[in-house]
């Protein structure tokens, strides 16, 4: 199929040395589970993109999955935001679903059942995220020029917040809605009125360009980005499970399935040979979230950052 056929963009990041497998793992899902006529994307830091590894590279190429160039511009290095761009880039498809690269499909699914027009669809965030009461969402909000609106999340659990939601799987038909995200996300960290924007401001930023671009929110099933353990049943009632570690997906009885999605569409025989080949032969860079490095290279430099909120 021609990406100018295909009716929804999926994207996701894709970085030298962890993310390049996991990346492959999701894109050979999407192509064997997502029966919608769908696009494949995958966004590198154009910093970074010379040193993915040939092999992820000529995948992408024989697959059919387009892989671009983005530049981030935030003050610091923020790997989580990168997303943003993603979704900013120009496509051909307007509706646009974006996964965290830790992803994959269980199953056959619809991908258009989770899009509305004029909203943006994702599952509810739960209580361990940002802005555990509705008063930490206002200075979010007041970032951007916006009251804090009146609607309010209430969990199970008994927490009641303003409505938020995961950035893991987020779903849209408005074209411009990407831009509207990263722009939000980059004045919310470029005044820094809210607690803690890292490493959650693509959460935080979220409902704030929702509501900035006049959508609405559309609350999903948590089958769309389920994380946890989950049992070898999984396959019948998820679709879209959020591993998040390399090493909780070794270890869970859903690691078949990625075993046979791997044998099917790359050359790698089971999860532990692809994962030992990027650990092999992957380019390590130190801003890459995982890699040796990291914490200095960039958490560090967020926290210095990271300024409590001014009243």
């Amino acid at each position: 199929m021609s990406r100018s056929d295909a009716d929804i963009a999926t994207v996701f990041m894709v970085e030298p040395g962890h993310y390049e497998w996991p990346a492959i793992l999701l894109a050979a899902s999407l192509r064997a589970f997502a029966t919608d006529r769908i696009s494949i994307h995958a966004y590198c830091r154009a910093s970074l993109i010379e040193q993915l590894h040939a092999d992820t590279i000529n995948w992408f190429d024989r697959t059919g999955i387009e892989l671009a160039a983005i530049e981030p511009d935030f003050e610091v290095i923020y790997p989580q935001g990168n997303k943003l761009y993603a979704c900013a880039a120009e496509r051909n498809t307007p509706a646009t679903v974006l996964f965290d690269t830790d992803m994959f499909l269980l199953r056959p699914v619809r991908l258009a059942d989770t899009l509305v027009d004029g909203c943006i669809s994702g599952r509810p965030t739960g209580p361990w995220m940002w802005g555990k009461t509705p008063e930490e969402w206002r200075p979010a909000y007041e970032s951007v020029g916006l009251e804090l609106p009146r609607l309010r999340l209430a969990r199970p659990n008994g927490t009641f917040t303003a409505p938020s939601m995961s950035a893991g799987y987020v779903g849209y038909t408005d074209a411009s809605f990407g831009g509207v995200w990263r722009d939000t996300a980059l004045e919310i960290e470029r005044k820094r009125i809210a607690k803690g924007i890292y490493p959650t401001l693509d959460q935080i930023s979220l409902p704030v360009a929702a509501t900035k671009a006049g959508l609405r929110l559309n609350f999903i099933d948590p089958k769309w980005n389920l994380a946890g353990k989950i049992d070898r049943q999984a396959i019948w009632n998820v679709n879209a499970y959020h591993y998040q570690k390399a090493e909780w997906l070794l270890d869970l009885p859903v690691k078949w399935l990625a075993d046979e999605l791997l044998k099917d569409a790359t050359d790698f025989a089971s999860l532990e040979e692809i994962i030992a080949f990027y650990e092999r032969e992957a380019a390590r860079p130190v801003e890459v979230l995982h890699n040796e490095g990291y914490w200095k290279a960039v958490i560090r430099k967020q926290r210095k950052v990271d300024e409590p909120h001014k009243p």
